[in-house]
């Protein structure tokens, strides 16, 4: 265990001094930090604010007129889209490096940020591995697409030193899914990190076809990047045999979170003074990055923070209820009446022979396509539209089945797509 360990600190520190980040001592940090008191936790966050205001204030074209931090408007895409320079810190001396956000509600988002932002990203999602037991070091599998696996060299080299193997979610047929499993067995796999409807779909697939596949070396899997429902992690802890655990980020945000032991979602709220508005949309400064300084950005998720101040698990950090989804996973009827995609969720999670669904509409029509077993008749799927015609309004309603689904360019399942501009 004591070999294993050295080793991937040593692997680390090759990413750290390749990279010219500091990954592994943000991670001894963050080891110790989430036991810290909730009182030193929030005292840390406040003085790192104080920080990031100041130096916005003092230092960017876009902050330098604004007294508080309460009078900072919110900041949407578009705001960093036309004030790309604005943003900037312009004594920031260090490398600022190029990103973009995946793309799931339309447009990218191009953004900058630093070593530090990028070390802290890291160290937050290798935080969340640890919760199984899982050594760095040890082999890990990717199931994904563009909004976690990226195809530089950089990144591959990344990959290799962090013993990750990664399996494209593009082409997830049968096939593929066949290949992959004995891939994972064969590599001996420790960990599974990946999108929740992938992994669902394999789940699915081992379910239905070889339940009895096991999987003796996998410590747990780390699901990301999509909402994990919880019909989705009992279909995949059953598949694979080991525990789900969710894992939450929005990196241009400063947004970090995973859940622990006992299943609770804990925000590392040290990298973001965070809020929510009266529709639950989060709203997040990332304190962690100096040298291109979103404050009050608008996230596009929707989370429900906890009442509860402690956890069993003995950490400090503030607990996330749930992360309901994105805010723009809704669907708009005829008569401007606006409902949510949590609304689908909450109709079929009581089914079991519902897999999965997608939802698209225009102004005048809605169509809501599920994947089902189909273990009971079509006819009988009839309620759930009988249920949505008493909610949204529109001339045509259809229910289609069992057909593939519209993925965005990432790859992501979407549960929302809205039709309404699309030009036939």
């Amino acid at each position: 265990m004591l070999f294993n360990y050295l080793i991937g600190q040593i692997r680390l520190l090759i990413i750290d001094i390749a990279r010219g980040t500091n990954i592994r001592k943000q991670l001894s940090y963050l080891r110790r930090e989430q036991y810290f008191s909730s009182t030193e936790i929030k005292n840390i966050q406040k003085n790192k604010i104080k920080k990031i205001f100041s130096l916005a204030q003092k230092n960017t074209d876009y902050y330098k007129y604004f007294k508080t931090y309460e009078e900072l408007p919110i900041l949407t895409k578009d705001l960093v889209r036309k004030n790309e320079e604005g943003l900037k810190n312009k004594l920031f001396k260090r490398k600022l490096f190029k990103k973009g956000t995946s793309g799931s509600t339309g447009t990218p988002l191009v953004y900058y940020t630093t070593q530090l932002a990028q070390s802290f990203m890291w160290a937050g999602i290798l935080l969340s591995w640890e919760v199984t037991k899982f050594v760095i070091g040890e082999r890990v599998a990717f199931i994904s697409g563009s909004a976690i696996i990226k195809s530089s060299t950089q990144h591959n080299i990344f990959y290799k030193l962090l013993n990750i193997k990664c399996y494209s979610t593009f082409t997830l047929n049968d096939e593929n899914i066949e290949h992959y499993i004995d891939d994972i067995k064969r590599r001996k796999t420790k960990l599974i990190y990946g999108y929740a409807t992938a992994l669902d779909k394999m789940a699915t697939y081992i379910n239905n076809k070889i339940p009895e596949t096991k999987f003796p070396h996998l410590k747990g899997i780390v699901s990301s990047a999509e909402v994990l429902t919880e019909e989705n992690r009992k279909n995949i802890e059953t598949a694979f045999k080991t525990n789900v655990y969710n894992q939450y980020g929005c990196n241009e945000a400063g947004i970090s979170a995973f859940e622990c032991e006992y299943k609770k979602m804990h925000l590392i709220s040290t990298r973001s003074w965070y809020e929510t508005d009266e529709e639950n949309n989060l709203i997040s400064t990332d304190l962690a990055n100096e040298g291109f300084i979103m404050m009050r950005y608008f996230t596009g998720d929707k989370v429900l923070f906890s009442k509860e101040n402690t956890c069993k698990c003995k950490r400090n950090y503030p607990i996330i209820d749930n992360v309901i989804g994105r805010s723009y996973d809704f669907v708009v009827d005829m008569n401007k009446k606006i409902l949510h995609a949590a609304f689908f969720n909450i109709l079929f999670r009581n089914d079991p022979t519902v897999k999965q669904f997608q939802v698209k509409f225009n102004k005048n029509s809605i169509k809501i396509c599920l994947n089902v077993d189909n273990t009971k008749s079509l006819c009988e799927y009839d309620i759930y539209l009988n249920a949505i015609k008493k909610h949204l309004h529109f001339e045509h309603y259809e229910m289609i089945f069992n057909t593939p689904f519209l993925t965005a360019e990432n790859a992501k399942h979407r549960y929302v797509i809205d039709e309404t501009n699309v030009v036939c």
